[in-house]
């Protein structure tokens, strides 16, 4: 054995390896040390056809409004969660609780965090083939990380909701 060829096959193989270490560790790193969301917030899951403003925040609070429903439709309840963004879980409560707790309805968060549709893009290769864009799974995006949410997905009565969340307001 060559121990010139030795080393130049250590090289040749080392400097590929190194560049995909770099590479991953630019894009984990800063969201391994980045802060934890802090602050919960409010959403509603309803079926979505005619429900869509029957909960708004108003000055901080949340107001129930009168919604119109066409003849022979009806509605299945509108469900309100706060989500606990440490344990990452829903957890359903009354409208008389909701309208107690005091709310932002600004899209970020005090602590610079936001809840966005899909298109979330990581593995070492954002834009191929190792991407994972879902524009109907919703995430808590923020400080150069994104973590998937864990909402409900179906009704006790066994409806099925697509995209029918609807955030509302972060928890002050």
């Amino acid at each position: 054995m060559n121990p010139k060829k030795d080393v130049s096959l250590i090289i040749g193989i080392a400097i590929p390896i190194l560049m995909i270490v770099l590479v991953a560790a630019s894009i984990y790193l800063p969201s391994l040390f980045s802060a934890p969301p802090r602050f919960n917030f409010l959403y509603v899951i309803d079926d979505g056809y005619y429900q869509d403003r029957e909960y708004v925040v108003e000055r901080g609070t949340l107001v129930k409004q009168g919604v119109i429903y066409p003849e022979r439709y009806t509605p299945r309840a509108a469900r309100l969660f706060v989500h606990d963004v440490v344990k990452n879980e829903g957890k359903e409560i009354s409208f008389e609780d909701a309208q107690r707790l005091p709310l932002d309805p600004s899209g970020k968060s005090p602590d610079g965090f936001e809840v966005v549709y899909g298109n979330r893009e990581d593995g070492i290769f954002p834009l191929f083939l190792f991407s994972s864009t879902d524009y109907n799974t919703i995430y808590l995006k923020g400080h150069n990380a994104s973590r998937k949410l864990d909402l409900p997905s179906k009704t006790a009565e066994g409806y099925y909701y697509s995209s029918r969340f609807r955030f509302l307001g972060w928890i002050k």
